[in-house]
């Protein structure tokens, strides 16, 4: 503890968001936090993963992504739910549960480089999200490239392991090929459009299939069953992140 103490110091905006998270009504006890180390011992070593990764998805996904049309709330509440479901869903697999959450809070780290990309561009007219637009097809005609991509080329340079960069670039549109994750993250994130938080231009990528099922090593059963759960979670979490 005391290392990751350390670590999570080196950003203080971090550590602060930390503290104000730690003392949410998901995470009281009832006596408020006024230091790091107080919030990290009283959620417990096997909470910090979350509380830590709720504590930068705010940070990261603060602005609105004007683009796309969706506010930082809806992107934080989208990858929040998602990466709830994710987690509950990697419990029935080998997919590390811890694994599978990060990957549901970063899936849509890309939009958030792509927001600016298009923002600053010489035609912004092209950056606008329409409905009935395909996300992956809209995302590549105004700068080359779609969110996932994106996102894959920002963890690699945050050197995240190989199957997390994997999942979330496929994640859309898993092949054959590609890592369980991949399939696991498209269910979560199904859900999370089922369960009301979606994203504009992504339902279209989010149908339950078989093949999908069977490569993510979950049944429909499991993913309803994970999206019940989540659900109850998401409410105080989400109060969490304003």
């Amino acid at each position: 503890m005391d290392e990751v103490i350390k670590l999570l110091r080196c950003d203080t905006a971090l550590t602060a968001r930390i503290i104000r998270i730690s003392n949410s009504a998901f995470y009281s006890t009832g006596q408020r936090n006024a230091s790091l180390e107080e919030a990290l011992a009283r959620v417990g070593f096997n909470e910090v993963y979350r509380l830590t990764g709720l504590a930068a998805l705010a940070q990261l996904a603060d602005p609105d992504l004007t683009a796309y049309g969706i506010t930082g709330a809806q992107l934080r509440e989208n990858s929040l739910l998602t990466a709830i479901v994710a987690e509950a869903l990697a419990a029935h697999t080998a997919i590390d549960p811890k694994h599978a959450y990060t990957a549901g809070l970063l899936r849509s780290i890309g939009k958030i480089a792509l927001d600016g990309v298009m923002r600053a561009g010489s035609k912004p007219a092209v950056a606008t999200l329409s409905p009935g637009d395909s996300l992956l097809d809209w995302e590549t005609r105004a700068v080359g490239l779609h969110n996932g991509e994106a996102a894959a080329t920002i963890l690699a340079e945050w050197r995240f392991a190989s199957h997390t960069i994997d999942g979330i670039r496929g994640h859309y549109r898993p092949l054959p090929s590609s890592p369980a994750l991949a399939s696991l993250l498209n269910l979560a994130a199904a859900a999370a459009d089922r369960g009301g938080h979606g994203l504009p231009g992504e339902t279209s990528y989010w149908d339950v299939t078989p093949e999908k099922l069977s490569a993510a090593g979950v049944s429909e059963e499991e993913v309803e069953n994970a999206t019940r759960l989540a659900l109850i979670q998401f409410g105080p979490l989400r109060a969490a992140l304003r």
